[in-house]
């Protein structure tokens, strides 16, 4: 509030001095004008003074060498004193008292001329030895006496409206003077005075700021910890879940599937021992002997989903060719797996890792893609292994918000993060379909061998 105070008075006193630097600026652009027109009524005078001369000087001089040559001054100066004159006129505002002296000035000096013709018309012979108008020369030299002091009154008027405007325009420009150095003074403080708030701000602002970064990194370190015991818990979940699906696999199998074997070699012995003439019982028994079968495939297709044996007895590749075969049956699409090699040396993280990885791809394609065709490629590269599954559906929204309680991706990533890997999700080639793409550096295959 006090900085906004301090820029607000500087604002004003700033403004203060502008309009007081516009006002003395139009005040010295009138001065100029007038002393302008001073000068040039002045111009006009001595110009009306040097007229008037001259006609007297023409008529002398005619008068005196009895020379026509001294008329053609004369004459020019009797045709061109009114020009003059009306000039003068139009430089004096029309109702300044001015005025009538310009209007006795065009009096007597008309006066004055009509004079001196009269003394040049009456002299028949003018020159040294002639006879000239004595008296009509001196009457007019009276008259220009005083056509002459009205010019001289004039031109002291003029004098001392120059000077009334001289000391009139340096008063102004010691006051905008005054004035500038005061607003300057004030300035200055003013800003010295807002240095040192700014100062203050910036040293308050620092602290906060390091306070804030202490904060920042405080909370970071936190979401850092935080985010290690997430991810850790996340990959001992999954490997809890796997270690748990195994453990239900294998009790499935020895528990269940032996019980299922004995339930079946019994009914089949009873089969084989029932008489002929019993064909609602051995009918009854033929649908027990279907439903233990497919229970026992359904036995084998749960097994499988919680613990693919495939996996750990014939490799990773037998057991992504073999779950797409199952994939394209059930669901009638077509899945091509291009598979170079069996990759029997990998560890059995990566192995579990890219399975669970196409069976959860492979399952949301069956869910949203919409697609046709799929097509699963497993090789190695030189950095490393890769996972690729493409397919020609509608593909995957790339600005789309993330689904709340869609785990799916979130799974397939944090199983990639588990083993070293990434896993991006893009569309596919010309913006059709997805491709999902899972790579674990081989640097990882060394670090799980060393472990």
């Amino acid at each position: 509030m006090v900085v906004l105070g301090i820029i607000l008075v500087s604002i004003a006193l700033l403004a203060m001095n502008a309009t007081l630097l516009v006002l003395n600026t139009r005040a010295a652009m009138g001065s100029n004008e007038q002393y302008a027109r001073s000068y040039e009524i002045k111009r006009t005078l001595s110009g009306f003074q040097s007229i008037v001369t001259t006609a007297e000087s023409g008529q002398r001089g005619y008068l005196l060498t009895g020379q026509i040559a001294y008329l053609e001054p004369f004459f020019r100066a009797t045709r061109s004193w009114r020009t003059e004159l009306d000039h003068l006129r139009s430089l004096i505002a029309p109702n300044s008292p001015r005025q009538r002296s310009v209007a006795e000035l065009e009096k007597l000096t008309a006066d004055a001329v009509r004079r001196l013709e009269q003394t040049i018309s009456s002299s028949d012979q003018p020159g040294p030895a002639g006879k000239a108008d004595v008296a009509g020369t001196e009457h007019a030299t009276a008259t220009m006496d005083r056509v002459r002091a009205v010019i001289d009154e004039l031109m002291r008027e003029e004098d001392a409206r120059i000077e009334a405007l001289r000391a009139e325009v340096l008063r102004d420009m010691w006051v905008t003077v005054g004035v500038a150095l005061l607003t300057t003074v004030v300035v200055v403080l003013v800003l010295l005075g807002l240095h040192r708030l700014l100062r203050r701000y910036v040293a308050a602002r620092a602290a906060a700021e390091n306070a804030l970064l202490q904060a920042n990194e405080h909370l970071n370190r936190l979401v850092e910890e935080r985010t290690a015991e997430l991810t850790e818990l996340s990959q001992h979940l999954i490997r809890a879940s796997e270690e748990e699906k195994a453990n239900i696999a294998r009790e499935l199998h020895d528990t269940l599937g032996s019980n299922l074997t004995a339930i079946n070699m019994d009914l089949n012995w009873i089969a084989r021992r029932l008489p002929k003439d019993v064909p609602e019982v051995r009918e009854r028994l033929q649908r027990s002997l279907q439903m233990l079968s497919e229970t026992v495939e359904l036995k084998h297709e749960v097994i499988e989903g919680l613990r693919p044996s495939h996996l750990d007895n014939l490799g990773l590749a037998f057991a992504i060719r073999s779950h797409c075969q199952e994939f394209s049956r059930r669901t009638g699409l077509d899945c091509d797996v291009d598979v170079e090699e069996d990759f029997d040396d990998i560890d059995p993280a990566w192995s579990i890792a890219f399975y669970r990885i196409a069976q959860e791809a492979l399952t949301n394609i069956l869910k949203h893609a919409q697609a046709t065709s799929v097509k699963v490629e497993l090789r190695r590269e030189n950095g490393g292994m890769r996972l690729r599954i493409t397919d020609d559906g509608i593909g995957i929204q790339q600005n789309a918000p993330p689904k709340t309680k869609s785990h799916g991706l979130v799974g397939m990533r944090e199983r990639m993060r588990q083993v070293g890997g990434v896993l991006s999700v893009t569309r596919g080639p010309n913006g059709r379909g997805t491709v999902v793409d899972a790579f674990i550096p081989a640097e990882e295959q060394k670090l799980s061998a060393a472990v």
